[in-house]
């Protein structure tokens, strides 16, 4: 049996084989950002998780990139219902691939924890680094210490926690961010660079491990200071609420043929959100009465409370497709505690200009 799962929903499609023997796999679409999104060509790679091969009971855990490549080949633990959550806890030893097929990191996993030692590769197959994982009396006490790291021509730049430090994207090609390590913590300013969405640059100063303060540059070398890398594009108290304020600001007008109100049950939006939070360039696809679109036209000119992507700090214009209808939700109950859940599936892209 195959359940096609989707991250955070509830749907799967369930296919069998009359002659094949019954073995199940989850299967789980990512973007770059490690967000789950709903289908492949959404996604930027895929995980599969297969069921244990008897005596070991671990989840065998693998992962592709978009060309088929593999990505991924790791175990993952048991105890976690990893086929009906898409939620792995890796757990044994793992091993991560570039997208040319060459082997890109060693890594040993305990309860979902790196642990011991992680040894990172050039795509040349030449040693880039080792980085130490040290367990602590819990997880939060776990400590990680980069330790050895190499350019490409092997020469040693950091040697037992102290030196220079090179983390590179994953192709390969080229260098992420870089630094200076001291006792195997970064400390001082760490600078890096992206190229997607667009060309940003960004610092880091480091003070025994822990970040002082960040900043990204646009192309313009404005700086905006940051907490988190990536932040997506969001409505102030959330997409829920924008969904319900929305339709609720819509002045449906009467349907000539029924006698009464229009619906938006069935139907789509689109627009951007701009750098400045507000929207614009609203859209709704087929055929839809041109007092319809008005109406909905005019409820998104008054629901501008959005927050844009920023990546890095800088802010980009995103392209937001929602649907109108209404969200329905589902009770949970555990333990005697009882809960009321809803969600909302939309999709979003970053534009770069």
């Amino acid at each position: 049996m195959i359940k096609y799962l989707l991250f955070f929903t509830l749907f799967n499609i369930a296919l069998s084989g009359a002659s094949a023997a019954p073995v199940d796999t989850a299967v789980v679409f990512f973007n770059n950002s490690g967000v789950a999104v709903r289908t492949l060509d959404s996604a930027d790679f895929y995980m599969l998780i297969l069921s244990p091969t008897p005596p070991d009971d671990h989840y065998n855990i693998q992962e592709f990139y978009r060309n088929g490549k593999v990505k991924l080949i790791g175990k993952g633990a048991s105890r976690e219902n990893s086929m009906r959550t898409g939620i792995v806890i890796f757990d044994g030893d793992c091993t991560t691939y570039y997208p040319d097929g060459n082997k890109s990191a060693l890594i040993h996993y305990k309860d979902g924890y790196k642990a011991d030692q992680e040894f990172l590769y050039y795509p040349n197959g030449k040693t880039l680094g080792v980085i130490k994982h040290v367990p602590g009396s819990s997880y939060i006490y776990d400590k990680m210490f980069y330790w050895d790291c190499y350019d490409e021509t092997g020469n040693v730049i950091c040697k037992e926690g102290n030196g220079r430090w090179i983390a590179y994207d994953d192709s390969g090609s080229r260098i992420m961010y870089q630094g200076p390590i001291k006792d195997g913590l970064m400390d001082g300013t760490w600078t890096g660079k992206i190229f997607t969405p667009d060309t940003i640059n960004y610092t880091f100063l480091f003070k025994n491990g822990l970040v002082k303060s960040s900043a990204g540059y646009d192309k313009a070398g404005k700086a905006y200071p940051f907490n988190n890398e990536f932040e997506r594009a969001t409505y102030r108290s959330g997409p829920l609420v924008f969904l319900e304020r929305l339709r609720s600001r819509i002045k449906l007008p009467k349907d000539t043929a029924t006698g009464g109100k229009m619906s938006i049950d069935t139907m789509h939006i689109s627009f951007v959100v701009e750098r400045d939070g507000k929207l614009s360039q609203f859209e709704m696809n087929g055929n839809v009465d041109p007092q319809l679109k008005e109406a909905v036209f005019a409820a998104l000119e008054k629901s501008n409370e959005w927050i844009p992507s920023k990546v890095y700090g800088v802010p980009f214009r995103t392209r937001i497709i929602l649907p109108l209808g209404v969200v329905s939700g589902w009770n949970t109950k555990y333990k005697g505690w009882e809960s009321y859940h809803k969600e909302i599936w939309y999709n979003e892209k970053i534009i770069n200009n």
